[in-house]
């Protein structure tokens, strides 16, 4: 099972309102200057109506009653100048014990400024690194130095057994916090420090390595440059491994410096904000990524032809928290951007590219589930008990105006499903409790076919609904039901999970624009027994077509 990457949030107190909810890490939940708990939110709620009816009749503005809630997002306060100190003095292998093959110092550093660059490239959005620095100090979530390292002596607290890189962020949740020994005024919300430390528990069955090359969609066939298992090991050495896992260096820079961007998860399986898998090496940005970073420090300049939506999530009456809502490019089927709705359902995305969209909102129940997001306080306690909602009327964003949506949603049946799709890693409780951050979208080149794609879940089958790529140019044939897919381990013991699914070929034409696809399966038995009749499950992103 590969590892996942994990990322502390360290804060102090108070809260700061946000005007948008996309995109950006939400730090906490916040109602009269205290933590509000997850189990905690529908109380809270009952106590915020309560105070608007009590403040209607109090006039002294001294005495209302608390009656909103506080989210603070991370962000850079000097977005034009962040300053990332590098640590190459414990790149060397540590011991005989470890696989990790040798990987020299120039090659991590290159490896961390290919990641750097990549962001400092995005043209829609205003964030600049200052050229690396060597560090002169090792990693302190608390001494005001941002700092990227190979091997951490110690695991830092916190951090789960076995992950291969952390990235430690401390923010500021209030106006006056003590950091460094000190009482400083600083706006809620910025990020005080923020260190990456590779291969934190220096797992001696861990090999990264380093690739070379150029940035594609979709990634690029590549090789390793350094690193990976190391070739002098003999069987023996291998013995205490049951599994040797691996990430490159590059890659993993890419998604933990989105961290020190103030960056959240994505939902959607392409982007480099969430965690992909081996299979997306030197890929470049989507645009998921790009207008993420653009709705946290936006170059004003280049977003001339860019619009905005705002709306929410209803279910009856009842607002959603933690749906996600995706705008797919009608034309290519691109998920182009995506967010997730705060506790009162509500959502907002600046700077979508003007065009024509398909609007859904979707629950954090399937592929990419909530447990994936866990630095989002909507998302990890995000509701569930919904179907995919899609708007009936394609969406038109305008340059420089406004739209609002209302999306609706049902209320999640037994007969309702998730689609998921077969990998070499996976059981299907480590879907389950991985977040799907195993889940690898599927590659396919322009004029390309896959064959004998294996998908699996509750009522998938060819008799109760249809499987489709999103956008033109892709498509699904020779569908056909397996229901003893086995779900890896292939073989051993304990057996393979068997679970029922499908098997499909998939053509891409010629000329196919790269980029995501959505893997769309849509309930279409009429039958009066059936309330997934005409409802959909995704996984969005789950298809790329590559260079």
């Amino acid at each position: 099972m590969r590892k996942c990457f994990f990322t502390i949030a360290i804060a102090f107190q108070l809260v700061f309102p946000l005007d948008s909810l996309a995109f950006t890490r939400i730090v906490d939940l916040f109602f009269d200057g205290k933590p509000v708990e997850p189990e905690k939110i529908e109380e809270t709620l009952g106590t915020i109506k309560i105070n608007k009816e009590k403040n209607k009749k109090i006039s002294n503005p001294k005495k209302l009653k608390p009656d909103r809630f506080f989210i603070v997002p991370a962000i850079q306060a000097r977005p034009n100048d962040i300053q990332l100190e590098i640590d190459t003095s414990e790149v060397i292998v540590k011991s005989n014990k470890d696989v990790q093959g040798p990987i020299s110092n120039t090659a991590f550093l290159n490896s961390v400024t290919e990641a750097v660059d990549l962001w400092n490239n995005v043209g829609i959005a205003n964030v600049m690194f200052a050229p690396l620095k060597f560090a002169s100090v090792p990693a302190d979530p608390e001494d005001g130095n941002n700092i990227i390292t190979f091997r951490a002596i110690e695991s830092p607290e916190g951090v789960p057994e076995g992950s291969p890189v952390v990235s430690i962020v401390t923010y500021a949740r209030s106006n006056i916090v003590t950091f460094m020994n000190q009482i400083i005024r600083v706006k809620p919300g910025t990020i005080l420090d923020a260190d990456i430390i590779y291969d934190p528990t220096n797992d001696p069955c861990l090999a990264l390595f380093t690739t070379e090359g150029e940035f594609a969609a979709g990634g690029s066939n590549t090789s390793i440059s350094e690193g990976g298992t190391d070739p002098s090991l003999t069987t023996e050495d291998l013995a205490n491994c049951d599994v040797i896992t691996g990430g490159d260096i590059t890659d993993l820079a890419v998604r933990t410096l989105a961290n020190v961007l103030g960056l959240e998860s994505s939902a959607i399986a392409s982007a480099a904000s969430s965690p992909v898998s081996l299979a997306m090496l030197r890929y470049s940005l989507t645009n998921d990524d790009e207008i993420g970073l653009a709705n946290l420090y936006p170059n004003k300049d280049a977003l001339l032809t860019y619009g905005s939506a705002s709306g929410k999530v209803v279910l009856g009456k009842k607002a959603v928290r933690g749906a996600h809502v995706v705008f797919e490019d009608q034309m290519t089927g691109e998920p182009v951007t995506s967010a997730i709705t705060d506790v009162y359902g509500k959502f907002k995305i600046n700077y979508i590219p003007a065009g024509t969209y398909n609007v859904y909102a979707e629950p954090l129940d399937g592929p990419a589930r909530r447990s994936a997001l866990t630095r989002n306080f909507f998302g990890f306690n995000a509701e569930e008990n919904f179907t995919t909602g899609i708007l009936e009327n394609p969406v038109v964003i305008e340059s420089k105006k406004k739209t609002n949506l209302k999306i609706s949603v049902k209320e999640l049946s037994g007969a309702a499903f998730n689609i998921n799709y077969l990998t070499s890693y996976l059981t299907e409780a480590d879907v389950v409790e991985g977040g799907g951050g195993f889940i690898l979208p599927i590659k396919i080149m322009a004029g390309g076919t896959l064959s004998n794609i294996r998908f699996w879940g509750s009522n998938i089958s060819p008799g109760f609904g249809t499987l489709t790529i999103s956008g033109t140019g892709v498509t699904v044939s020779n569908i056909r039901e397996d229901n003893n897919v086995s779900i890896s381990p292939f073989s051993g013991d304990p057996p393979p999970d068997k679970v029922p699914g499908i098997v499909v070929d998939i053509t891409c034409e010629p000329g196919t624009p790269t980029g995501p696809r959505n893997i769309i399966f849509t309930g279409d038995t009429i039958e009066e027994s059936n309330p997934s009749f005409g409802l959909r499950d995704q996984i969005t992103g789950g298809l790329f077509v590559t260079e």
